[in-house]
């Protein structure tokens, strides 16, 4: 999968599940769309996770600058 932002993978899984919901697609077509939506959204879960995580790191820094 291409390199992606974050805003652009939540855009794409909103297509997916909009697509999905419509119930018009093929089980092969509506597979597919599955496929790449939890692919895409492990992707959005790991990038939460980085920037909590970072947030995280950064106010612990800023508690000890403050001690």
């Amino acid at each position: 999968m291409e390199k992606m932002t974050y805003e652009k993978a939540v855009a794409r899984l909103e297509e997916i599940v909009d697509k999905l919901e419509n119930g018009s697609l093929s089980l092969e077509e509506m597979m597919k769309l599955y496929e790449e939506g939890t692919s895409l959204a492990a992707k959005c879960s790991k990038s939460l996770d980085a920037a909590q995580l970072k947030i995280t790191e950064l106010s612990a820094g800023r508690a000890n600058v403050n001690d």
